[in-house]
This record gives structure tokens, C-alpha cells and sequence, in this order.
């Protein structure tokens, strides 16, 4: 069997993170595994920031530009925090590692440039379109993952499968 060192927890801060993190630090506790969440801010969201802002130039500038897209990786920052207050990360040391960029792509760089050995990831992100099954950034990892992937999702419970 494969020995796992190093684990990466891909965490969105949709309603799914909590639980993608809870079975992400279980396996880590489980395998004595380092454990690496991150965070892509995508980069159709800074796209929309200056959009929205090239609209509205009267009021807009480089400066505010650029201030709206630090609140946005500060509330993410944020959010990391809350969300390790609610897991037990027991003595466990992690990292956080916030990417920008298209999502999928961000965590295959990540895998490696951090030596990862396994992905765990939610099957669902932030849409939560009742009718998608699989999320678009989780069936581009099934494809593509070049290392062990472990999905979670949330059944209609709210308890994970």
C-alpha cells in the first residue's frame, strides 16, 4: 500500500468545506500526514471585480480596484481561520496556501509543487445547481488528478457518505 505523506484539502468555503475539512484532517490524523489546505480565488472573480468596476469608472479607481480584490483574499483569510475553529485540528500542524487563478489548474500545480500524495475535495463548490451532480472543478480532478483523490459530499442529511 501506498504510503501517504502529504495531503491536500481542497477547501472552497462553500457549505461543503467544513465537511471536505473534517475528513481531510481524519485522514491525516489517520496516516500521519501532513496536512495543506488551499484556496483558489478564481480568477473570473478578480475578472468580474474589474468589469464591474470599468462600468462604474466614475466612481472607480486603481486604488479601490485593488482594495476590493485584498478584502477579497482578507475574507478568505478570515473564513480559513473560522473554519479551523470549527474542526478539531487536535496538535496537528497545517498550512493555508491561497492560489488566484482557474481552480482546477491551481491545485494541479499545487499538487506539485507541494510533493502532495492525495487530494481531498467536495464534489460540489459554490454553485450548488440542484441539477449538477458533480461540480465542473471536481470532474476536471477526476481527469486530471495525477495522485490519489478522495471526494466527499453531503448526503441530503447533511452528513456526509
Amino acid at each position: 500500500m501506498k504510503t501517504y505523506k502529504r495531503i491536500l484539502a481542497a477547501v472552497d468555503f462553500s457549505s461543503h468545506a467544513e465537511v471536505v475539512a473534517r475528513h481531510a484532517v481524519a485522514l491525516a490524523q489517520d496516516l500521519k500526514a501532513k496536512l495543506i489546505f488551499v484556496n483558489v480565488v478564481n480568477s473570473k472573480d478578480i475578472d468580474y471585480i474589474y468589469q464591474t468596476s470599468s462600468r462604474l469608472q466614475k466612481n472607480f479607481n486603481k486604488s479601490s480596484i485593488q482594495k476590493c480584490i485584498d478584502q477579497l483574499y482578507e475574507e478568505r483569510k478570515i473564513a480559513m481561520e473560522e473554519l479551523k475553529k470549527t474542526i478539531d485540528l487536535g496538535k496537528m500542524k497545517t498550512q493555508f496556501i491561497i492560489k488566484t487563478g482557474i481552480p482546477f489548474r491551481e491545485l494541479l500545480s499545487t499538487i506539485a509543487e507541494e510533493n502532495i500524495d492525495m487530494l481531498v475535495m467536495g464534489i460540489k463548490g459554490r454553485s450548488n445547481l440542484t441539477d449538477v451532480m458533480v461540480g465542473s472543478t471536481a470532474l476536471k480532478m477526476f481527469k486530471r488528478c495525477p495522485v490519489s483523490l478522495v471526494t466527499v459530499r453531503k448526503n441530503n442529511n447533511g452528513e456526509t457518505d
